[in-house]
């Protein structure tokens, strides 16, 4: 019979002793608070070194047919410390080669546009395969479009055209999206990913630990014998899986949401400065629930499969699987304007992730969320039964039973035992 003091009593027990293992500690604990934050961080880093390397080129370009009135644009490109300009013979075949960057070609105006005297169109020849070929693109378009900026305003001043005259017409950009709305945009897109890994990995070890890791050490029959029933020794064991595992996706999540700005801004240069990366207060116990029930439902997955090894490396090969299952699908919900739908919501895993994402923007579609309550409900307790189905086998519990999971859902579960077996 369940026993509350019993639970407890197992329930500290197994906590202490996962605060005794280092592997423990330091994948349900430790790697959520500094994993995520040390990673971007380190994103940062290797961005900031390849831009560095980038910027240390010199471009190879050739000029070829430049319109005498323009020489300037060739005194201001020799006066660039990133364009280095060359001439060749053949300068096709030096761009294939890799010996020549880029080819600017000065061609005569189109029909109709010369009127004006001193009008060009500019040919660039490059190789989008080779990096350098396309640096030295995107480096030239940018000084011909501000050198071509700077003449037609000469040339309007000429006619005593006034810039906004010259211009015709204008495009404005308006974001009306707050710094709170953009923050929680790219908080949508990357914490429900987080999540879902950390809850996993804070659950992994423990999961195994406390079924494959007890069997491998012998102290798996000696529990059992314990004066009490064997649903509170289950009891126990699952919830502190839970706990760890809730522990690994809070504290990862804190540690996100404290760092997301210093490590973004880096990256997003002046946009992250204005933005606010916080959760709306009126989230949280909706996103408290679904991390709850979604380490409810991951812990009972990975101790079922876990308590089917008889060694605790065995046990990994086991877990493994499920755990990919968990986390591959949530990233490809990492597309901007998905939304959450009724059959997403029917998904265990995914649903939750979603129900995450818009909580975070403050959209509550409650049908569909009820419904994906209701699904991860559902999911928990078949788990839980079939744990405690599990348990009425003695060569499970002994560890003599040598099949696999499948085996045993397909032959005792299921029903369909084959002749002759017992």
């Amino acid at each position: 019979m369940f026993s509350g003091a019993d639970i407890r009593l197992l329930y500290w027990r197994e906590l202490r002793s996962a605060l005794r293992e280092r592997n423990i500690v330091i994948n349900s604990i430790l790697l959520p608070i500094f994993l995520y934050p040390l990673l971007l961080w380190l994103v940062y880093m290797g961005i900031s070194f390849v831009v560095g390397q980038t910027e240390s080129y010199r471009s190879r370009v050739m000029l070829q047919a430049l319109p005498e009135q323009h020489k300037f644009l060739k005194t201001e490109l020799q006066g660039d410390r990133q364009i280095e300009l060359k001439t060749s013979p053949d300068p096709a075949a030096e761009i294939s080669r890799g010996t020549l960057d880029l080819l600017a070609e000065f061609l005569p105006p189109a029909d109709g546009a010369g009127l004006a005297g001193g009008n060009f169109r500019v040919r660039l020849v490059y190789d989008n395969s080779k990096d350098r070929s396309e640096i030295a693109r995107g480096r030239i378009a940018e000084r011909l479009g501000r050198y071509r900026d700077r003449y037609l305003e000469t040339e309007g001043k000429k006619l005593g055209l006034s810039p906004a005259a010259l211009q015709q017409y204008w495009v404005e950009n308006k974001d009306v999206a707050t710094s709170r709305q953009k923050g929680q945009f790219i908080l949508g897109l990357m914490l429900p990913l987080f999540l879902v890994i950390m809850l996993c990995v804070g659950c992994f070890y423990p999961a195994i630990d406390c079924t494959a890791g007890e069997r491998e050490k012998s102290t798996w029959e000696t529990l059992m014998t314990a004066a009490t029933a064997r649903k509170n020794i289950v009891i126990a064991k699952y919830l502190y899986v839970v706990t760890m595992a809730t522990l690994a996706g809070i504290l990862n999540l804190t540690a996100m949401l404290l760092s997301m700005k210093s490590v973004l801004a880096p990256l997003l240069g002046g946009v992250a400065g204005g933005m606010s990366f916080r959760i709306p207060l009126s989230a949280v116990p909706l996103i408290v629930l679904v991390t709850v029930l979604l380490a409810l439902f991951v812990s009972a997955g990975m101790m079922i499969l876990a308590s089917f090894a008889r060694t605790f490396k065995e046990g990994q090969s086991m877990v493994s699987p499920f755990y990919m299952a968990c986390f591959v699908p949530v990233i490809f919900l990492q597309v901007p304007g998905l939304k959450l739908t009724p059959v997403l919501a029917l998904i265990p895993v995914v649903n939750v992730a979603m129900v995450f994402r818009e909580a975070i923007s403050g959209v509550y579609r409650w049908p569909l969320i009820f419904l994906t309550l209701a699904v991860e409900t559902v999911c928990i307790a078949l788990a839980l039964w079939i744990a405690v189905t599990i348990l009425r086998y003695e060569d499970f519990l002994i560890g003599s039973y040598g099949g696999s999971f499948g085996k045993f859902l397909k032959e005792r579960l299921l029903g369909k035992r084959k002749e002759g077996t017992k």
